[in-house]
């Protein structure tokens, strides 16, 4: 086996990896995060969401997020099997970049503009639940493509 296709092989278990830790982190919203946030009441839920996204952003897991997206390029590169290597970066570009930044960001932008201890009750219970559905529907979509992914790049090796 040549060096490249040891690199090659090397992306791709790491973007396989990655992806899949990506989509863990995404289902884990989507199976109890979310949930839980809703037991708190839709004021608190607020507070939290945005003491989370805050916290993210300065976490280990935007290594994981853009680091996954930078292998993903290496593996389709040095990849033996570049159709399968190039369908599961597209998935995952898709899902964690493109889905990510139109979708989940501008909600979390939007709530983080929201003062939470301002908000009557019924307007606290409308913001949330207006978010979490949106938040929600694109949630489970880059879920999906961030899994298809992780299983593309696990078949390209």
């Amino acid at each position: 086996m040549s060096p490249i296709a040891i690199l090659g092989d090397a992306a791709t278990l790491a973007a396989a990896v990655g992806s899949g830790l990506v989509a863990g982190l995404c289902f884990a919203f989507a199976s109890f995060l979310m949930r839980s946030f809703d037991d708190l009441g839709p004021a608190q839920a607020i507070r939290t969401m945005q003491a989370l996204n805050t916290r993210i952003l300065r976490s280990s897991a935007m290594g994981v997020w853009f680091g996954t997206a930078a292998v993903a390029v290496a593996a389709v590169a040095m990849s033996e099997d570049r159709p399968l290597a190039l369908a599961a970066a597209a998935l995952y570009g898709a899902g964690a970049i493109v889905i990510t930044g139109q979708g989940n960001v501008p909600l979390n932008e939007e709530l983080d503009r929201v003062d939470a201890d301002a908000l009557s009750t019924e307007a606290a219970g409308e913001t949330w639940r207006r978010y979490r559905v949106l938040w929600g529907r694109w949630n489970a979509l880059r879920t999906a493509f961030c899994a298809l992914a992780s299983a593309g790049f696990a078949l390209a090796l």
